[in-house]
Order: structure tokens, then C-alpha cells, then sequence
């Protein structure tokens, strides 16, 4: 089902955009021999193909059975050059182009998808060369050259702090590879009339990528020209207006720019627009077309009527709703999502007839357990509120979604590991956290703090083959779980005798008497009225606001950095379904009661929401007087001006802040206790006056006084952790804007920088300084090498939020609001998949771990409880 999105034709190469890095393109494709041996007159050679990509390059060879190599520029020490060596049966010298690596990535051994292998590099070893040497079979090797220097020298550009960043500086390269001219030599027929004077620049949506190109419309056909960026060989796609079946108008990422046709054949195309403007100029030109006057869609009142009159099923109406919200499988972060149904995934019969075997649909996945409901209650009541304008998000529930990309991906593992890899940086997950039975999915849906999934309709879906995702027909080596178990095959319930008696009974039950008497309730949750506001609240069914349409407008954000920091999320943790009913839906026997339809156009913001509910809400606040979020770093006395940026013309973005010796003010003490950092609103706030700048200075021989100094802000959001480093030369820090940063004490440089998809909380640096651990929302420890400066691995450690980290000799702590701490084992490889020990003794969040250098005493302090815990070194 994806790989036909690819546009790639999987026989004839095994390459596929899959491969890149998040935020890399693919710019060309060269026919090339790879030597064998440093000296190219052995002749012992092997035919394929060089990628160029914006980050190195890949080598494809022809020969199946051999892996696919990667190289990256940043593992080049040196500039790929050309070298001239003697040919045996030539009277000339042969031009051929060499480079060394570091390390080289193999992928797709023998065709297989299996986990991207990394190998170092040594002069000395035959099996793993540390020079490559290629010939290029039908290209000069000066214009090869000429068109790498730029890239690579991007590469090794010191400065360069994000895929932001990046995007800028490669947009000499970029730029003249995209255009909106589209080639009139392109059409069919040639007494075809374009309708606009310029094509119209678009992505491209598929699963995890997007291809650019542009749009042209003529009197008889919509066309899509690709680019010369990600473009993998395919050729220019037009549909004859007759062929089109629906059109419709889609968001991307939080904007209005997408625009999706569905063709008579069943295919669908997604494209997102630059703008709204251009996506709605095109909307209309194409609804006016003669062959287009059948757009007539149905609307929600008349299938609602259809439902209920048994002319449409259960799963067409649910799959209508999910088309009518803007869910697609084009685009993973909105993927239709459907219910569970069954409760009952144990027994060795299963009795459809039977209310009991069904899932109570008048409550959202997180509210089925009531005792893990009431840990989601005890945190959002202790979450700051009416700190919207101070950049504090509003409450919610649930801090993960019930439909994201890594959810549709993990039912998928078996039938598309490729994506898997993509989206796990070259990984599958870890085996025990793979999709390996559906009792204990469903358990774990039930009662893991940190799952929330519904289903996909491939659930109830008896059009394709169930065996494609429920069976792993591919041989894919997931690993083995720590109970020793391979992973192999889905366990189904014992009622299921295969995957196919699985999927029909599924059906039968989505189909049955009692779902068609309930449905309505949880479309009240997903499409409806309790979707957000304070019917959410009441439905214990708020999500973190930035996955409600209407949360923020993408369009109106400048600052790239922002707009790339929120893409990050929603692209990682999914969209809530568009606002459909605002009024409550009608069970399907309540026939001819009257629906409120949603006007897309009123919805309210959930922070505009959360303003007017704000008196319902506001004695939850004044009782709060803990957090299960970090303490507030800023003492009672200090305080913050805003002072006028100063001109850079390194790019680095330096602040804005001094630190003054008075009191917050007229700014209330609980915000004092809530925010962690602060924002340039809340500085505002604080003080009107000037102010010196400040740097607190610690003699020997005297007390602690201030000093005069420069001072630099290198995030957008609150910091959450600082670590100094040992020479003091280096300042380490997370912030609430999702960064981690290195800068340099002395001029505010920044030296290294990374992104990532939600808040981060902590972090700690191994003492050599050579790696720092990353703790985040997302429930992730990210273990990122000041070497190479990137993440080399990750882990899912918790059930929820990383609270701590602590890094002694080659292991280290973490806490989580979940109340656990883990010891992890790393090497400079990456953190091991299993904790050494865990400890789940506490009975409140953990908010701060300390550890002796030695590891030999360890303290740990809850909202309200100081534990400090002696234990043995742990032998080696």
C-alpha cells in the first residue's frame, strides 16, 4: 500500500528517498564503477550508481546482494578530489574520483530492509576500506566536483545549528533546481490551454515525504511537474479532468495549503501549497472546469441521514467522517483513525451478542482505566493556567494523541519496515516495544501512561490482505524481546483463528447492533462536541493544544526556527481530527433529530477555549502549590530586562537578557513557582526600567557579588536545565522550545545545537565531556555525540516525561514524572535497550536525581518527599 506512494519502482533500484536523513534531499544520480582496491588498475571493480544528496553521498551497487553504502560529508575530513592513475589498456591516463570516510552505513543487504548498519573506518582494514575510489562512466568529473564543493563545505560550516539553518545556506543549490515554468512541450494534447500563467510551486505528500514540483492546470488536465530536488526519476503526472472522481480542500502541518483529488480508479494525490491563497486560487479554477460540475459532495447531514437508514455501513460512515475531517493516508500525521470496539481479546470464543465483549465508547482511550485516569487528573490540576501570553501552553490530559505517524507505523512494521527505519533513524524499535500481539497492545492501551491509540481501518478492512501486517512474511529480523521471545508473527486473541477470521470478526463487531447503538458517542469525542473546550475537560478527552486545528497559524510565523520547532511536533505526535459537529450526534436510531454541523470557519482556538473556561478553571490554579514539572531555576530576587538584540553578523541568535538585583514585583509569586524559565512577554512584565548587565562572580577570599558582563539567550523558550562544564568554558542547556545548546561561556558563541520534538527537561554530560544525555516530554533519552554532533541514539525510557538525568562513569540515571527511576548502561555506541535495575518505589513524580561521582549514593526528591538511597557499586 506505501510503496506505491513512493514513486519509485521498487524492481529496478533499491534506493528510495526512505534512506535520507530528516531534512535532506536528493539532487542526482551518476552511473559509476567503485574500485575495489586503493590501486584501480587491479580492475577489480563493481558497477552501480552514486547518489548526490545534500549530505553525501549514497553508492547503489547492481549487484542485489551487495549493500547500499552511505557516506557523509561530515565523516570527510578531506574534499572528495580527482585522482589520475595509469590504465593498463590505455594510451592515456583515467581520471578516477577518490575520498576518504570515517565510517560507512550499509542498508538493504541482499534487498533486505533490515536496521542501517555503521562501520568504522581504518587505512589498515580490508574488510571496512577507508578510501573509496569510483569512476564516472558518463559525467565530467570537474562538473561533479564543482557541484560538491558547496554542499560538503555546508557540511563542515561551523555555525550551522539546525535544519533551519541548513535550508538557508543551501538555497543557492536549491532554488534554481525548483521552478514554476512549467514546460509546455509537457502536454498532451497540444490544443490544451493552460489556465495560469506560471505553474504553481507544491509539495508533493506521501507517507513521511514530500516531492517538490508544480501545478499547472489547462482547460482538459491537472499536471505536476517534479523538480530536480528529490526527484527519483519520475515523470511528469497529468489527470484528465474526467478521471477525477473528488476534490478536496486539506490542511498540512496546521495550514489551510492542501488540496487532494481522488481519481475513478481509486488513487489519491495530496499537494500542499506555498500559501492558502494559491491553493484556493487553483480549488476554483478546478471546480469550474465543465468535467469538474459533478463535484457535488455529499454533506454531512445527508450521509448522517444514510447511516441511519442502514444505507451505509458503520465502517463507510466512519471512513466518510475521517474524509470529511481531513483525514488521508497520504499524510501519516492524519491518518484515519478508528475505534476499538472489542474489550475482550482473551477468550477462546467470543460472543458478538454479548454487551460485555465491548469497549465502553462514551470515553476516550485514557479514560478507560480509571485508575490511570486519575494520575492524567492530579497532573493536569497541578499545570500552570492563565499563562498562555507568558509562552506557557494550556493544561491538558494527555500528552500524547490516539493517531500519530509512529502509531499507523508500528501496526505497519511487518508490511512497510522501510518507513519504520525512516522514522526510527535507521532502527526498528526495541523488540518489546514492537507490535507483537493484540491482547497486550490492548492492555497496554489500558494501562501504559504514555499509550493512547485507536485503531487504523486496516482493523476492519476486508479489501486487502490482513497477512500483509498481521504476519511477517518478509523474514524481517525484529529482534528478541527480553523474555526470549523472537518476534515474529502477530499473536492474535484466541478467538481468531488467522489473520483473515481475525479482520472479520473485528468487522462483524464494528457492524453490530451494539456499536450502531453507541458509535455516536465516540464520534461525540473524535468528530464532535466533546472534542475540545470544557465538554473535553468534562470528557476527560483534552489533548496538548497544539494538535487542535486553529491552535496556531503556521502562515503568520516569521521566525523559521519557531515554525520548524512546531512542524517537528505535529509531524511526530499527529493532528486531532477538523472540528465536524458542534453540537452532539444523533444515535443512528435517533432518526430525523436535528445536527449541529461545525463551521469550519468559527472554530475557536483551544487557547481562546481555555480563556472563556477560565473561571470554571480558576480555583484549580489557586490550589495548586506544587508542580510535577521541574522547580523554577530563578530565585525570589531576580528578576529580567529585555534589552535591544545586538547586531550579529554570525547568524547566532544572541539575546536580550541582564540580570537585576530586585524583586519580580506585581508579578504574582505562583508564577514565580511555575515557570522554569521566562519569556520576553513575562520580562516585560517585570521591569520597565534599564538595567546593567550582570554576571555573578565567586571569589575564595570574599562573599559572592556581581560582576559586569555580557549576557546571551540562545532560546526561544524557558530553560529547563543548565550544566556548566568542567573548565567552565562550556554552558550545556535544554529549554522548553524543544533545543538542546552548547555555548560558550565567554562570548555567548554557539557550539553545538539540536532539535528535537517536545519540550526537553534535563540533561547531563558524561565526564570526558564527549557525550550528554538529553532527557524530553516525549518520554525519550536522547544521547547526543559532541564528536559528530548528533544524536547517535535513543531510547523510550519512561512512561512518561524525563524529570532527571545523571551520568557517572559508563552508566546513568534517569527520572520521569511516572514516579520510576532506571539506571541505563551506555557505550560509545549508544545507550543499552534494557535498564540494569529499576526502581518504582516512589509514590509521587520524581522532579530531581543527584548521584555521587563514584556512583556509590544516590538521592532522588519528589514534590514533597526527599529520599536518599545508599546502594554498592554496581560491579562491572
Amino acid at each position: 500500500m506505501f510503496a506505491s506512494k513512493l514513486g519509485y519502482k521498487g524492481a529496478q533500484t533499491r534506493f528510495n528517498l526512505l534512506l535520507l536523513e530528516d531534512g535532506e534531499f536528493f539532487l542526482d544520480d551518476f552511473s559509476v564503477h567503485r574500485y575495489l582496491e586503493p590501486n584501480p588498475d587491479t580492475h577489480r571493480k563493481i558497477q552501480g550508481r552514486l547518489k548526490m544528496c545534500t549530505r553525501g553521498f549514497f553508492f547503489e551497487p547492481q549487484d542485489s546482494n551487495l549493500p547500499i553504502l552511505r557516506f557523509f560529508f561530515r565523516d570527510m575530513k578531506e574534499m572528495p578530489v580527482a585522482e589520475i592513475h595509469e590504465h593498463p589498456q590505455a594510451s592515456d591516463c583515467a581520471i578516477f574520483l577518490t575520498f576518504k570516510v570515517s565510517s560507512v552505513v550499509e542498508m538493504k543487504e541482499r534487498g533486505v530492509d533490515h536496521p542501517y548498519v555503521q562501520k568504522e573506518t581504518s587505512a589498515e582494514s580490508s574488510g571496512v576500506p577507508e578510501k573509496y575510489i569510483f569512476s564516472l562512466l558518463h559525467s565530467k568529473i570537474e562538473e561533479f566536483l564543482k557541484n560538491v564543493r558547496p554542499i560538503w563545505e555546508l557540511a563542515h560550516k561551523k555555525g550551522v545549528m539546525n535544519k533551519v539553518d541548513e535550508e538557508a545556506l543551501l538555497e543557492p543549490v536549491l532554488t534554481p533546481r525548483q521552478t514554476d515554468q512549467f514546460d509546455s512541450s509537457l502536454l498532451v494534447d497540444f490544443r490544451e490551454r493552460p489556465l495560469l500563467t506560471k505553474g504553481k510551486l507544491v509539495d508533493r505528500i506521501v507517507p513521511l515525504l514530500k516531492y517538490p514540483g508544480c501545478l499547472m492546470l489547462t482547460n482538459q488536465r491537472l499536471y505536476f511537474q517534479p523538480a530536480q530536488v528529490n526527484n527519483v526519476g519520475d515523470p511528469v503526472l497529468n489527470w484528465a479532468y474526467n478521471t477525477i472522481e473528488y476534490l478536496y480542500k486539506r490542511r498540512h502541518m496546521l495550514k489551510q495549503t492542501g488540496l487532494e483529488i481522488f481519481l475513478k480508479n481509486g488513487e489519491s494525490f495530496f499537494f500542499s501549497f506555498r500559501n492558502h491563497v494559491d491553493r484556493d486560487e487553483v480549488y476554483d479554477m478546478m471546480v469550474n472546469q465543465p468535467d469538474l460540475k459533478h463535484l457535488q459532495q455529499t454533506d454531512l447531514e445527508s450521509m448522517l441521514r444514510k447511516w441511519q437508514q442502514r444505507e451505509v455501513s458503520n465502517y463507510d460512515y466512519l471512513v466518510y467522517l475521517n474524509n470529511a475531517a481531513g483525514r488521508t493516508k497520504n499524510d501519516l500525521t492524519q491518518y484515519p483513525v478508528f475505534p476499538w470496539v472489542l474489550n475482550d481479546y482473551q477468550s477462546a470464543s467470543i460472543d458478538l451478542s454479548d454487551p460485555a465483549v465491548y469497549r465502553d465508547l462514551s470515553k476516550p482511550i485514557g479514560a478507560l482505566n480509571e485508575e490511570r485516569l486519575e494520575f492524567y487528573k492530579a497532573r493536569f490540576e497541578a499545570m500552570p493556567r492563565g499563562m498562555e501570553d507568558e509562552g506557557l501552553p494550556p493544561p491538558f490530559l494527555y500528552g500524547t494523541h490516539y493517531s500519530t505517524p509512529g502509531y499507523v507505523l508500528y501496526y505497519f512494521v511487518r508490511m512497510a519496515p522501510e518507513y519504520m527505519l525512516c522514522l526510527q533513524n535507521g532502527k526498528f524499535d526495541a523488540p518489546d516495544r514492537l507490535f507483537q500481539s493484540i491482547p497486550s497492545t490492548w492492555s497496554s492501551c489500558n494501562t501504559n501512561h504514555a499509550d493512547l491509540k485507536e485503531l487504523i481501518p486496516a482493523f476492519f478492512d476486508d479489501s486487502m490482505s490482513p497477512e500483509e501486517w498481521l504476519c511477517n512474511g518478509k523474514n524481517l529480523d525484529l529482534g528478541t524481546t527480553q523474555k526470549l521471545t523472537r518476534v515474529g508473527d502477530v499473536e492474535l486473541p484466541a478467538w481468531a483463528s488467522s489473520p483473515s477470521t481475525f479482520v472479520r470478526i473485528n468487522r462483524e463487531a464494528l457492524e453490530s447492533e451494539y456499536v450502531s447503538e453507541h458509535l455516536h458517542e465516540w464520534i461525540d469525542l473524535i468528530f464532535g462536541c466533546k472534542q475540545r473546550g470544557e465538554a473535553a475537560i468534562e470528557a476527560n478527552n483534552l489533548f496538548y493544544y497544539l494538535s487542535y486545528e486553529g491552535s496556531v497559524d503556521l502562515e503568520t510565523i516569521t521566525d523559521p526556527v519557531e515554525k520548524c520547532s512546531f512542524e517537528a511536533q505535529i509531524q511526530e505526535f499527529g493532528q486531532t481530527p477538523k472540528l465536524l459537529f458542534s453540537g452532539a450526534h444523533p444515535s443512528r436510531n435517533d432518526v430525523g433529530k436535528a445536527v449541529a454541523i461545525a463551521t469550519p470557519d468559527l472554530i475557536p482556538s483551544p487557547r481562546k477555549l481555555e480563556e472563556s473556561n477560565g473561571a470554571a478553571n480558576g480555583s484549580l490554579a489557586s490550589e495548586v502549590e506544587t508542580r510535577t514539572r521541574e522547580d523554577s531555576v530563578l530565585g525570589e530576587n531576580t528578576s529580567y530586562d529585555e534589552i535591544e538584540e545586538e547586531d550579529n553578523t554570525t547568524g547566532n541568535r544572541r539575546s536580550m537578557f541582564a540580570f537585576r538585583t530586585r524583586s519580580f514585583g506585581a508579578v504574582p509569586k505562583q508564577a514565580q513557582r511555575f515557570v522554569g524559565g521566562i519569556t520576553a512577554q513575562l520580562r516585560r512584565r517585570m521591569s520597565a526600567e534599564s538595567s546593567r548587565r550582570w554576571n555573578w562572580a565567586f571569589g575564595t577570599n570574599s562573599d559572592a557579588s556581581w560582576a559586569p558582563s555580557a549576557h546571551y539567550m540562545l532560546h526561544a523558550g524557558e530553560v529547563t536545565s543548565l550544566v556548566l562544564g568542567k573548565d567552565g568554558r562550556a554552558l550545556f542547556s535544554t529549554s522548553k522550545d524543544s533545543t538542546f545548546k552548547v555555548s560558550a561561556t565567554l562570548d555567548g558563541t554557539l557550539r553545538r545545537n539540536l532539535s528535537c520534538n517536545l519540550a526537553l527537561s534535563c540533561c547531563d554530560v558524561s565526564a570526558d565531556e564527549k557525550y550528554v544525555f538529553v532527557g524530553s516530554w516525549d518520554n525519550c533519552i536522547y544521547m547526543y555525540s559532541m564528536d559528530v554532533g548528533r544524536v547517535i541514539d535513543q531510547i523510550t525510557a519512561h512512561d512518561d516525561g524525563l524529570s532527571a538525568v545523571c551520568v557517572f562513569e559508563d552508566r546513568l540515571l534517569s527520572s520521569s514524572w511516572d514516579g520510576s527511576i532506571k539506571m541505563w548502561h551506555y557505550t560509545p555506541k549508544g545507550i543499552a535497550t534494557a535498564p540494569l535495575s529499576t526502581f518504582m518505589e516512589c509514590e509521587e513524580s520524581v522532579v530531581k536525581l543527584a548521584v555521587s561521582a563514584d556512583g556509590s549514593t544516590g538521592a532522588a526528591a519528589t514534590r514533597n518527599v526527599f529520599i536518599c538511597s545508599r546502594r554498592d557499586r554496581v560491579p562491572d
